[in-house]
Formats: structure tokens, C-alpha cells, sequence
């Protein structure tokens, strides 16, 4: 795998919607394994109860970052974790003056590693929080600048109305639709992409994608659907790219929404964090449900298609994998004692509000 790349802290919010595998995964089941990310896409799962979870990263940064996170929702009021994580600017009834994010933090319980690695970069996200420091989200952010203020788009009609109609009909009115096309053929072309966003290892170059689209047609076409299938202020990547910054909290992930942050709270679930290479971790157990983002992009075509094969023999019938690819998707997948739940992965798509990925479900015969 493409461990350059994955070796600092790539994303602190990163752009999976993580009702995808919220919806599909069962209540009670004894174990998941989830690839980490910012841990925005994994520790919502802990509501569901599972006994145990297993996430893995090859960049201890995004393990110190989960950690961070589950800390934080178990030991702090629903409030206080908005804040610290910095979806709220302020905490209601607080001092005049400001609230105090590194009291927060102090009262977070901590491996001494993890404890480290924040008392280090304090200075980073004592301000704002943490959920726009990591370089994925710094890279959107800027893009958005330059659309913004560069530019001169000003989305916010667009994100003002609370209807679809209604949105569908200031989209036709207010969307830049010659400068944004002009715009996301540079921003997101190729070269950009592998140059600035990926270091090297984007796995949509040409020589390598199984996507027809180029990147850039991908994702306008992708962008328009979404902007005429769903209300874009609910959804906080769209915000964040389109007003730099969750201006409403309607659009608010998963791991922000109020019962989920309650019922991880109260999750008894055993987790692990596993620093390493998922090829050599995930066929030391059966696991009940697997969600591996899109690091199956990043694997040669031949180990990705035997992706299933690899698992624990002991792997129970109704076992579910669910992969996402950006631009590469597994072309033969093995699948001996498997099927692919295609109406799931156009459901899937469908529900996604990033427009990015495309959905590769798996079920256990």
C-alpha cells in the first residue's frame, strides 16, 4: 500500500458519510473492523453496539486522533464535545469572554501516546478545534477560498433554502455554471489531484483508474445530482467546499448528531487500535461487518480482488464488506461463498451525500 501518503494526519473530518455503513450494520453483532480515518467514520458504529471493534490505520496520527474522539464523547457533555471538536464556536452559557478548549482536553482520558502527540500541537487546535487541521481538509478549505473569493461565487441562496424545490430553482438561478466547470477542470484535474492532494498516489491516474470519467467530469456530474437530489444544507461537506465552514447544523455529520454521541457514550463495546497493514490484520479474526473506506483503490488490482478470499475462514453467513472506490474500483473480485448486494450499492450512492465515491457491498452466503 501506498504508505507515503498515509503516514501523517491526512484528514480530521474527512468526506465518508458514515450512514451508509450505520444503515447496513446490525445491532449486536461481536465484531467489526473499521478502517479509522479521522474516526469520524468509525466510532458512530459503537451505537450499534457491537461487542468488539478493530480499527486500523497505517498513520498512528489518525489512531491518536480516534482516540481523541471516543475520549471526548464519553466524557463530555454533548455540548462540550461540539465545541471541543470544533463544530461550535462557543459553549451555551459560557463566559462572556470564551470557553476554554484545553480544559476540555484536560479532562479526556488519554493513552500517555496520544497524550504526547496533542500536548505537542496544542497550539493548532486550541483555537478552532480539530475537525478542519487535518491536509485533506486544509486542501477543500482552500479550494473553497479560491471559488469564494478569487472567484466571486456566493452560494449562500443556494444553501439558504430548506426546501428541494426550492433549492432545485435557486440552483438554476445561482449557480456559476461556466466559471465552477472551468474552475474544477484545474482543481481537480489529474495532475492536481496526485500532485497536491494524494502525494504521488492517486489512484485515478489514468494509467491506473477503472473510471471512465476523468476526475474532474466525475465529480461535476456527481455535484450536480447531488445539488438536485438533496438539500444541501444538510449536508457538511457540501458546506464546508461551498461556505467554509458547517453554517448549519441540520448538515452536521453523524458523529455529531445528539443520540448517536449518547449512545456511543453508553457503549460497553471493547476497541482495539491496530497500527498496521489491514492485508495482515484482517484474517486474524471473523468479523460480522467490515468497512474499509477506499483503501481498496490503493492495493494492486490482484489483492484487491481477493479481498474476500483473505478473511477468516470462520467468517458466519451474513457477514457484510463494504468497500468505497474513487476512480479505481476491484475489476474481478473473487466471489466464492460471496454475492454483491448491487441495489445496496446504488442505495448507498444515492444516500452519500459527497458525490465521490462509488459503493461495493458484500454479503456471506
Amino acid at each position: 500500500m501506498a504508505k507515503e501518503y498515509f503516514s501523517d494526519l491526512n484528514y480530521t473530518l474527512a468526506n465518508e458519510d458514515t450512514r451508509v455503513e450505520w444503515e447496513l450494520l446490525p445491532a449486536n453483532v461481536d465484531r467489526v473492523f473499521s478502517i479509522a480515518g479521522s474516526g469520524a467514520r468509525c466510532l458512530p458504529l459503537l451505537a450499534k453496539k457491537p461487542k468488539n471493534l478493530d480499527v486500523i490505520d497505517m498513520s498512528v496520527s489518525q489512531l491518536y486522533l480516534c482516540e481523541l474522539r471516543l475520549q471526548a464523547m464519553k466524557n463530555l457533555s454533548y455540548g462540550e464535545y461540539l465545541f471541543l471538536m470544533g463544530y461550535r464556536g462557543a459553549l451555551q452559557g459560557g463566559p462572556n469572554e470564551g470557553d476554554d478548549r484545553e480544559a476540555l482536553y484536560r479532562r479526556l482520558k488519554l493513552s500517555p501516546e496520544a497524550t504526547a502527540y496533542w500536548n505537542e500541537r496544542v497550539k493548532g487546535w486550541k483555537p478552532k478545534g480539530f475537525i478542519l487541521l487535518g491536509r485533506w481538509e486544509s486542501h477543500f478549505q482552500k479550494i473553497g477560498v479560491l471559488f469564494r473569493d478569487y472567484l466571486k461565487c456566493d452560494f449562500t441562496k443556494i444553501f439558504e433554502t430548506q426546501s428541494l424545490a426550492e433549492q432545485a430553482e435557486a440552483y438554476e438561478k445561482y449557480w456559476p455554471k461556466l466559471r465552477w466547470n472551468s474552475f474544477i477542470r484545474v482543481v481537480a484535474s489529474e495532475y492536481v489531484f496526485n500532485k497536491f492532494l494524494y502525494k504521488g498516489h492517486f489512484s485515478g491516474k489514468s494509467d491506473h483508474r477503472t473510471e471512465q470519467r476523468p476526475p474532474s467530469q466525475f465529480i461535476m456530474e456527481e455535484f450536480e445530482r447531488i445539488f438536485k437530489t438533496q438539500l444541501v444544507r444538510k449536508n457538511y461537506f457540501m458546506q464546508i467546499l461551498f461556505l467554509g465552514k458547517i453554517a448549519y447544523e441540520e448538515g452536521l455529520p453523524l458523529e455529531a448528531h445528539e443520540d448517536v454521541v449518547e449512545a456511543v457514550k453508553k457503549s460497553k463495546t471493547e476497541i482495539r487500535y491496530l497500527h498496521g497493514n489491514l492485508l495482515e490484520e484482517l484474517p486474524k479474526h471473523a468479523y460480522d461487518f467490515i468497512s474499509l473506506s477506499d483503501t481498496i483503490s490503493y492495493l494492486p488490482q490482484q489483492e484487491a480482488n481477493q479481498i474476500l478470499q483473505r478473511l477468516h475462514p470462520d467468517t458466519k453467513s451474513g457477514s457484510q464488506m463494504v468497500i468505497r472506490s474513487f476512480m479505481r474500483a476491484p475489476t474481478a473480485m473473487d466471489l466464492k461463498s460471496w454475492q454483491e448486494l448491487v441495489d445496496k450499492n446504488m442505495w448507498a450512492q444515492n444516500l452519500d451525500g459527497t458525490g465521490v465515491y462509488q459503493f461495493h457491498i458484500f454479503k456471506k452466503n
